[in-house]
């Protein structure tokens, strides 16, 4: 007990330092409880509302973004549409300019040509024979022009003969389309007649290459040369319905029966919408003795590497081996990437030069 009583350390003290538990609980409740504080309370409270708010706008934003995105993905694609009509458009009008501008750069090349060659008078004018041979004009072509690529033109004068028939048949089994500058005296047979539809039934151009062949005759004078090529136009049509609209001159535009009148012929045929063709490859078949096919499909075939051919054969009764070397020919042309054409006033000319005139 002593030793208990020792270590009571609460048995000294004052009695007024002594609380009961009563009074303890009752100092308690009067202690104000002590919680968030308020500014604490209002930032956050203020926070969760401008939360809120965020949120609100948030979801209306995403729904208006939505929205204007598929409208902006529409516009684009009407915008995308617009561009290509519009290329389109562009593109459509280059090619009419480009059109136009061939058209006037040819119409040009025609007016400077007859200013070089035209032999009208200071006074303006003309020769008699530009009213004789009315009937004596071109038809106006319609077709296209033949332009890009390699092109060869085959062309076969002094026809119809007797080998105008294997010819014909050689042509067509390889799907070629020729021309064939007649002669008219050549053709003033039954025989001539038939061959001559038959070249036009099978879609192959005719061209005038003179009615007589004479070259005193035909050279002598512009009239002359209108009456001989009148006279064989007017046949032509007679026999089989086409008008003609290419010719080409006896021994080629430049030869040593035509240089006093040459000028004025090509500017008179071309006032009356003829054009003529000369060559640039040739079978170099005109001569006394057949030459051997092989040499002439040699020669026919010096033209390939250029852009556009006009090869020269002939259709006369004596040129067998030329029609021999035709296969020979077509099939050279066609591995070296060339298509075949007849000849019309959309083929650019092939022609000899000449020397200028001042």
């Amino acid at each position: 007990m002593d030793h208990i009583a020792e270590h009571d350390t609460t048995s000294g003290r004052p009695e007024e330092l002594r609380l009961s538990l009563e009074e303890l609980e009752k100092a308690v409740a009067k202690t104000p409880a002590r919680g968030v504080p308020k500014p604490l309370f209002l930032a956050v409270t203020a926070l969760a509302a401008v939360l809120g708010v965020l949120l609100a706008l948030l979801c209306f934003f995403d729904s208006d973004y939505k929205r204007n995105l598929s409208l902006a993905h529409a516009g684009y694609d009407y915008m995308c549409r617009e561009r290509d009509e519009a290329q389109a458009g562009l593109a459509a009008a280059q090619d009419e300019l480009a059109r136009v501008q061939a058209e006037l750069a040819q119409a040009q090349d025609t007016i400077e040509l007859l200013k070089e060659y035209s032999m009208a008078a200071p006074d303006g004018t003309v020769p008699e024979y530009t009213r004789l041979y009315p009937d004596l004009y071109a038809p106006e072509w319609t077709g296209e022009a033949v332009t890009g690529g390699k092109v060869c033109c085959l062309t076969f004068d002094d026809g119809p003969s007797a080998n105008t028939d294997r010819v014909l048949e050689i042509l067509d089994r390889y799907g070629v389309k020729a021309t064939f500058f007649v002669v008219g005296a050549g053709a003033a047979t039954p025989a001539g007649q038939e061959r001559m539809r038959k070249i036009a039934a099978a879609g192959h151009a005719i061209g005038m290459h003179s009615w007589s062949h004479d070259y005193k005759t035909i050279y002598s004078s512009v009239d002359a040369f209108l009456a001989d090529f009148d006279r064989l136009y007017q046949y032509i049509y007679e026999v089989t319905g086409v008008r003609p609209s290419v010719y080409r001159f006896p021994g080629g535009s430049l030869n040593g029966y035509d240089r006093g009148v040459y000028q004025e012929i090509v500017a008179e045929m071309a006032r009356r919408g003829f054009v003529y063709y000369d060559w640039n490859a040739s079978a170099q078949d005109a001569t006394a003795v057949p030459r051997p096919a092989w040499e002439i499909a040699a020669d026919c075939l010096r033209g390939v590497g250029r852009e556009l051919v006009v090869v020269l054969c002939h259709d006369s009764a004596a040129r067998g081996t030329t029609v021999d070397a035709l296969p020979a020919v077509i099939e050279g042309y066609q591995n070296a990437g060339y298509t075949f054409s007849s000849l019309h006033p959309g083929v650019e000319q092939v022609t000899f030069g000449y020397p200028k005139i001042r």
